[in-house]
């Protein structure tokens, strides 16, 4: 191996590009104009071009087509059918059992039991750390089992049920308003006063 010595430091390759000395003679292919074609802003010294513009035609971000909104979290969260519980061994269901019995993979962090069409679930299963929907619920504690439903599904619950009643609280509002007052038209306006509020402000 080469000893290192400050005389065999060298750049590496392609760090180094050979510099082009334009405009010296049309024989060059890069005299005249430079390489900058003829007028417009690109000729200049500081054409102040905006990222992604295409010299005038539909830019690329504006062709693609927009579609909706994607939830980060749903890349974490997957739903698991009730009769699906079956394969669970042990009477324990939360999310290492499930992942255990091959219902989730291993990215999923939430999990939420719903029913099934055609429920097929007699087990009496204790349910921890998982959402259950309603109907689910219903059918695990009919079977003799327990349901102890997640923190985060309770939340979700109170602030749609939080958002349900403010919006009930505010049509409730419209609709008193509208029964007291009537349907309210906007006063015309005086043209007297109109006029002379336009002479005034002329005048000063």
């Amino acid at each position: 191996m080469e000893d290192l010595r400050l005389y065999t430091l060298k750049p590496g390759k392609g760090a180094h590009k050979r510099k082009f000395r334009v405009g010296r003679g049309i024989g060059s292919g890069l005299g005249k104009t430079c390489g900058r074609g003829v007028k417009g802003s690109g000729a200049r010294k500081s054409p102040n071009k905006r990222p992604g513009f295409e010299g005038g035609q539909m830019p690329l971000k504006i062709r693609l087509p927009k579609f909706g909104f994607w939830s980060r979290k749903a890349y974490l969260t997957d739903e698991v059918p009730l009769n699906s519980l079956n394969k669970v061994e042990g009477d324990l269901v939360n999310l290492k059992t499930l992942r255990e019995a091959g219902l989730i993979n291993s990215r999923v962090r939430f999990v939420k039991i719903v029913l099934s069409h055609v429920p097929n679930f007699t087990r009496k299963v204790k349910v921890e750390g998982v959402g259950v929907t309603r109907g689910a619920q219903a059918a695990i504690e009919a079977a003799g089992g327990t349901v102890e439903i997640s923190q985060f599904v309770l939340s979700q619950r109170e602030r749609h049920e939080k958002n349900q009643r403010r919006s009930a609280a505010k049509r409730q509002a419209l609709l008193d308003a509208l029964m007291k007052n009537g349907i309210q038209r906007p006063a015309k306006k005086d043209k007297a006063a109109k006029a002379a509020k336009a002479k005034a402000s002329k005048s000063n």
